[in-house]
C-alpha cells in the first residue's frame, strides 16, 4: 500500500523487501513468548520473563540479518544461527512445561491448557523460516512477487 517501508534487495534482482513485517513480528513474538511466561505463574523462574521475548527479538535479528546479507555464505550463517537459537529457545518451551506441570507432562504428553498454548506458539515458528528460504528474501526458490507476497500475507 505505501513504498514508506519499502527496501530494495539489489542482489535479489530488485526484490522489493516490506520492512514492517519484520518490524511487525519483532513487536508481537517477543509478547507471545512473555504471555506464556506470565501464564505459568510461580512455577516459572522470573528471570524467563527477559530470556524467553529476548530469545524470539534474537531469532528475529538473525532472520532479517539473513535477509539483507549480499551472499549465499553468509544469509546461511545468519540463518543457521537463528534456527540453533530457535532450538534453544524450544528447550526452554519444553521446561517451562515441565516446571508448570511439576513433572507431569513434556512436549510429547500432557494436556493443560499452557502445553496446548506451548506447543500452538512453537508450531507457529515453523512456517516463516520455511517460505523465507523459498522467498527472494531467502534463497529465491520462487521468485513470483505475487506468490511470496500472497504467501506472506496468509502467514501474517
Amino acid at each position: 500500500l505505501t513504498d514508506v517501508d519499502d527496501a530494495i534487495l539489489p542482489e535479489t534482482g530488485d526484490f522489493t523487501l516490506d520492512l514492517s513485517r519484520p518490524i511487525e513480528w519483532v513487536m508481537t513474538c517477543p509478547l507471545m513468548q512473555l504471555t506464556l511466561v506470565l501464564m505459568g505463574g510461580a512455577k516459572i523462574p522470573e528471570y524467563r520473563r527477559y530470556v524467553m521475548p529476548l530469545f524470539s527479538v534474537v531469532i528475529l535479528t538473525f532472520g532479517f540479518s539473513s535477509t539483507i546479507m549480499p551472499n549465499i555464505p553468509l544469509k546461511l550463517l545468519c540463518y543457521a544461527c537463528g534456527v540453533l537459537l530457535f532450538c534453544t529457545m524450544v528447550f526452554f518451551n519444553r521446561v517451562q512445561i515441565i516446571e508448570y506441570s511439576s513433572g507431569y507432562e513434556g512436549l510429547l504428553s500432557g494436556d493443560s491448557e499452557f502445553r496446548k498454548a506451548t506447543l500452538l506458539l512453537i508450531s507457529t515458528w515453523f512456517p516463516f523460516p520455511a517460505w523465507f528460504v523459498m522467498s527472494p528474501e531467502g534463497f529465491g526458490i520462487i521468485d513470483n512477487v505475487l506468490i511470496i507476497q500472497v504467501g506472506w500475507a496468509f502467514l501474517n
